[in-house]
């Protein structure tokens, strides 16, 4: 067996694949090139800042793979979803920090005035969607103070839609659903063009996003031993996971995207979902497994929240309206802002919901088994020994 692959019995008994949260470093460091101040040149570092926006679109691969993949674990190995505790620990990890920032953002903007009347105005008006979580349903879901948290009402309607249609839906139903889904969107936008842009209707009909669905697919797909195998016997090599970032960086620096819902945002997902996978049949992966990036993707939740507060009070001192400037310095302002943040209040939310609530919390005790039945296995002929890491 090739030193560098997971087999499918380790690959199912992991709860957490390291390499995603350095992934999600890497989306949150596009998102934040994308709302520094713009730079005027060189072409290539435009283009990439343009499309840095779809760094969110890795996030949503990412939150589709994930919790598709620890459901249907959970339904394994408790014979059952437990919808209740699903919804629990996904309003445990992201409501309070998002309550916090909403919060602040309020003070700022009716307390301290830190916003001009025309913004205060707009916020005013999209309160109550920032509240109950439907901003994306709104024309102006990307405009005004506190903007951000279009994408996170999107992630909200996908936990409560998904959620249900896993518990209640047979799977083959499941993966028919997601793949018509994808279809008719894809038909939809490439044959009529973006019927959202003034339409509330297709606005909340068209809501869902496709990387998510995208990385929904993968998980069922890795969830089989015949599919694992064969996309481990493709994927799990470090230079087709090379020439895939390669191929996405590039992508993103000479393609100005037109539209999420056009073919060439559909083939940046595409490469979006076969790096997922790739990165989740391997045991390690250079660059995104540093301590560093890996921190920074466990931190992201709380960098995307608050970065927009960060990269406005950057502009405001001397220099600021420099976008190398303003990058660099808001990067590292928001990586310790939201560290702090991490370490005081989100960890000790996240620990007492994985004690509590988690279905997965014997997946530990399980490991030591799972790793002496493999060596047990690369003792016999044909196998080198010495290959099973953990």
């Amino acid at each position: 067996m090739n030193p560098a692959s997971r087999t499918f019995d380790l690959f199912k008994a992991r709860s957490y694949f390291d390499a995603l949260d350095g992934l999600r470093a890497i989306s949150i460091l596009m998102v934040l090139l994308h709302h520094v101040p713009r730079f005027s040149s060189p072409h290539f570092l435009k283009t990439l800042q343009e499309n840095g926006r779809y760094g969110v679109a890795f996030f949503f691969v990412i939150s589709g793979f994930l919790i598709c993949t620890l459901l249907l674990r959970e339904e394994e190995k408790a014979g059952k979803i437990d919808l209740w505790k699903f919804y629990g620990r996904r309003a445990l990890r992201l409501l309070p920090l998002y309550y916090a920032a909403l919060l602040l953002q309020t003070v700022m903007v009716f307390g301290l005035k830190q916003y001009t009347p025309e913004n205060q105005a707009l916020f005013a008006q999209k309160l109550p969607a920032y509240l109950f979580y439907y901003s994306n349903w709104l024309a102006t879901a990307t405009q005004g103070p506190f903007f951000q948290s279009w994408s996170l009402a999107v992630e909200e309607q996908f936990y409560l839609a998904f959620g249900l249609l896993l518990l209640f839906a047979r799977r083959r139903v499941v993966i028919f659903a997601t793949l018509v889904a994808l279809f008719i969107k894809f038909f939809v936008y490439e044959t009529f063009g973006a019927i959202d842009a003034s339409s509330t209707f297709w606005r909340v009909v068209f809501s869902y996003r496709e990387p998510i669905l995208f990385g929904v697919l993968a998980a069922f797909m890795l969830n089989r031993g015949a599919w694992f195998e064969f996309f481990q016997r493709w994927l799990n090599s470090i230079l087709t996971i090379t020439l895939l970032g390669m191929a996405t960086v590039v992508w993103l620096c000479v393609h100005l995207m037109q539209h999420e819902s056009f073919w060439d945002a559909q083939l940046l997902y595409l490469l979006m979902t076969l790096i997922v996978m790739g990165l989740v049949v391997r045991p390690a992966t250079p660059v995104v497994d540093n301590r560093l990036m890996l921190h920074v993707g466990k931190i992201s939740y709380g960098i995307y929240l608050l970065h927009m507060f960060v990269i406005s009070a950057v502009k405001k001192i001397p220099g600021g309206d420099s976008p190398a400037f303003c990058l660099l310095f808001s990067t590292v302002a928001v990586i310790l802002v939201a560290s702090v943040v991490y370490k005081g209040f989100e960890q000790p939310i996240i620990a007492f919901y994985k004690r509590k609530l988690s279905p997965l919390h014997t997946t530990a005790a399980r490991l030591p088994a799972v790793k002496d039945q493999l060596l047990k296995e690369s003792s016999s002929p044909g196998m080198p020994q010495g290959q099973v890491s953990i």
